[in-house]
């Protein structure tokens, strides 16, 4: 993909993969989200571009290790996103 002129060098597409049980509360067409940004983005940054709650969301993991919101994926990667749990 070529640069949109943002100075960051291109852009990356990266999948959210968020819990099937959000689609009861949002109105998502999949539980998949491809979502496009700057080539530094973090996990943090692409879901605010996906539109979600980022405050529904502290846990991510990429290739099955667990990352902080501040990771930058790679383009191409799946990122799963996890709800942070209240209570016990």
């Amino acid at each position: 993909m070529k640069s949109n002129g943002n100075g960051h060098g291109g852009s990356k597409s990266v999948v959210l993969e968020i819990p099937r049980s959000f689609l009861r509360y949002y109105k998502l067409p999949s539980h998949l989200m491809e979502v496009e940004g700057p080539q530094d983005s973090t996990i943090l940054d692409l879901i605010r571009r996906a539109g979600l709650p980022e405050v529904e969301f502290g846990i991510a993991a990429v290739d099955g290790e667990r990352e902080f919101l501040s990771y930058k994926p790679k383009h191409g990667q799946v990122v799963e996103l996890h709800p942070i749990l209240m209570g016990g």
